[in-house]
């Protein structure tokens, strides 16, 4: 079952067990209200003020959040527009791309087609240097007489030949013109294929480049998207505290509810007074505060083994009735195999409450049950943190531990 009335825990350097409000899930215990202490004699009116101060809190941080995730919105739609002009950059960009591609394609036919007429044309020109070095030996076997064209058949060097040659006049026009056809063609078609390799070198250029800007380009996108990726990641981290906070606020409203229901109903039970009958009798094997029994809780401010003892222990036979000391709201609560076993808290109004542990078992039903003074509420056993029959009473006032024999009439 649910504890709704008490948190049963030992903080470091706070030994004793302290009382949580009354009428609380676990869950919202822990979460909102764990740990404060109310100022105000009744407790239920106290803390049903602290309950509205944080329900004023839920709503400041929800308004927060929810302006936060507004303004990642507004985050998330100018970036969106900056990722589309990107997005038209890349693609103007691969256009480019493309468009240099294509150039060079066609520039390597346009050079593929230009070797290939090179070749040609230097075939031909071997043609004609043949024919003419055949008709330049037959001047030189006419005039029969060493002069240039005869060094030219010893040397075979026809390039560097034929200017001298032409400028001596020592063949026919029809020889001057072809060698100076031969010059002519080869020193364009040098040109030419010299020219069409340095279009290619620059269009490669180019499209490097492009290809440079384009990666520039898709890198910034990118670092752009993660950018959006993470405000979303942030809206949803947002939405999801935004969603908690509407379920814990849905869950204090229900608490606040049930509190002041519970207030009216242990001030109507006559309970409240913090005077309270034995809910056993039998002699107290152990009593309240500092103790030596090193397995109760531990306190720094308790002399060595530093151990403190939140009530009194009522020694009895096991399946002895127990009462309850004065009339309220009565909670069983869950089973501690290593503290009160089964357990009852009784809220009383007025910031009072009794504690009733190691029960072998219980003479009422579940949580929040109107009990009267001095009503059978369950039996003596030895559940939980136990050495033998015995019955673990404590009295709490306004979140304090107290020592009964204080209160006991």
């Amino acid at each position: 079952m649910t504890s709704h009335v008490f948190s049963l825990i030992t903080p470091r350097g706070s030994p004793r067990i302290l009382l949580a409000r009354a009428v609380v899930c676990a869950l919202v215990t822990a979460a909102v209200l764990g740990g404060t202490q109310p100022t105000r004699a009744d407790q239920y009116t106290d803390q049903i003020s602290q309950d509205q101060q944080q329900q004023q809190q839920y709503n400041n941080e929800k308004a927060a959040l929810e302006a936060e995730v507004a303004r990642d919105n507004d985050k998330e739609a100018a970036l969106n527009v900056i990722i589309d002009a990107k997005k038209a950059q890349i693609a103007a960009k691969n256009d480019q791309v493309a468009a240099t591609q294509a150039a060079l394609v066609s520039i390597a036919a346009d050079l593929d087609a230009k070797q290939a007429a090179h070749t040609a044309t230097l075939a031909e020109l071997a043609r004609e240097k043949k024919q003419l070095a055949t008709e330049l030996v037959v001047i030189y076997e006419a005039e029969n007489q060493s002069t240039p064209l005869a060094n030219l058949v010893m040397s075979g060097d026809f390039n560097s030949f034929w200017v001298q040659v032409i400028d001596d006049h020592r063949i026919g026009e029809l020889e001057a013109n072809t060698a100076a056809k031969i010059q002519d063609d080869e020193t364009k078609e040098q040109a030419e294929l010299a020219q069409i390799k340095a279009v290619q070198q620059q269009q490669q250029q180019t499209l490097d480049q492009q290809q440079q800007e384009l990666q520039q380009l898709t890198d910034e996108k990118q670092q752009l998207q993660a950018a959006v990726d993470y405000l979303n990641y942030v809206k949803q981290q947002d939405q999801a505290k935004v969603d908690q906070i509407n379920a814990a606020y849905a869950a204090l409203n229900a608490q606040i509810a049930q509190l002041q229901a519970a207030e009216a109903a242990a001030l109507a039970a006559g309970g409240g007074s913090g005077r309270f009958t034995w809910p056993d009798m039998g002699p107290i094997t152990q009593g309240f505060g500092c103790t030596q029994w090193t397995f109760e809780p531990y306190d720094a401010g308790c002399p060595y083994p530093h151990r403190f003892h939140n009530g009194i222990d009522i020694a009895g036979p096991c399946g002895h009735s127990i009462v309850a000391a004065d009339a309220g709201i009565a909670y069983i609560e869950p089973f501690q195999s290593w503290g009160f076993g089964n357990y009852v808290i009784i809220v009383h109004g007025n910031g009072w409450q009794t504690l009733y542990g190691h029960m072998s078992g219980f003479a009422i039903h579940g949580g929040g049950q109107t009990v009267s003074r001095g009503q059978l509420i369950g039996y003596e056993g030895t559940t939980g943190n136990s050495t033998g029959c015995h019955l673990h009473f404590g009295v709490n006032s306004n979140n304090t531990w107290v020592n009964p024999l204080n209160y006991l009439s």
